[in-house]
């Protein structure tokens, strides 16, 4: 009887340890011999599952975003009885100390991206595909405090702009300066959550 293959478990096995090569040594250094290796498959083998380097990068990538929405909107449903307000504080916050515990996958991410537009590739749509349930779960919120009446601003979407802008930066301080204040970061988004409130 020959082996069964739960060939779903094993792209998702494939894709976890791509991200924590591609973390280690960054997207450049990293070879498809390498992922290959790394994930106990024959090149052979790991062609079934993704044609390239940069098919793995971008759906591992995508994997750990979904996980990170989940954790978000599971963070919020299992605290009902926040605001909308605390609710946004407590989003922003995991996300800070996420941007902290994946420096080294952010630096590969930017050198990515970096090589990408010198390659002349447009890369915002990329970055909008991986950011889109990031954004919904701050437009959400943001609706639902002005919707509750605790927030003052008429505008959802530029807001949740504001917050995302406010994110952006946070990603390259963290990616790019070695003394990146984790508690500075989170004051600010606090702040900036303060002045939408009433």
């Amino acid at each position: 009887m020959g082996i069964v293959v739960d060939h779903d478990e094993r792209q998702r096995e494939i894709l976890i340890k791509a991200l924590k090569l591609f973390g280690e040594r960054g997207y450049p250094d990293v070879t498809y011999q390498q992922l290959a290796a790394v994930c106990g498959l024959s090149r052979t083998t790991l062609y079934k599952y993704f044609q390239n380097k940069r098919q793995i990068f971008g759906n591992a990538i995508m994997y750990q975003v979904s996980v990170i929405g989940h954790r978000f909107q599971e963070s919020i449903k299992s605290n009902p009885d926040l605001n909308a307000s605390e609710k946004l504080n407590l989003v922003l916050s995991q996300a800070i100390d996420l941007l902290f515990r994946s420096r080294h996958l952010l630096q590969a991410i930017v050198e990515y991206l970096i090589n990408q537009r010198r390659q002349e590739q447009p890369v915002a749509r990329k970055i909008r595909r991986h950011t889109v349930a990031f954004r919904r779960t701050l437009k959400k919120l943001v609706q639902e405090g002005i919707e509750t009446g605790l927030f003052r601003v008429t505008d959802p979407d530029l807001a949740t702009n504001l917050l995302y802008g406010l994110m952006e930066s946070a990603s390259l301080r963290v990616t790019l300066i070695e003394d990146a204040d984790r508690d500075e970061l989170q004051r600010l988004c606090r702040l900036m959550i303060q002045s939408m409130e009433k």
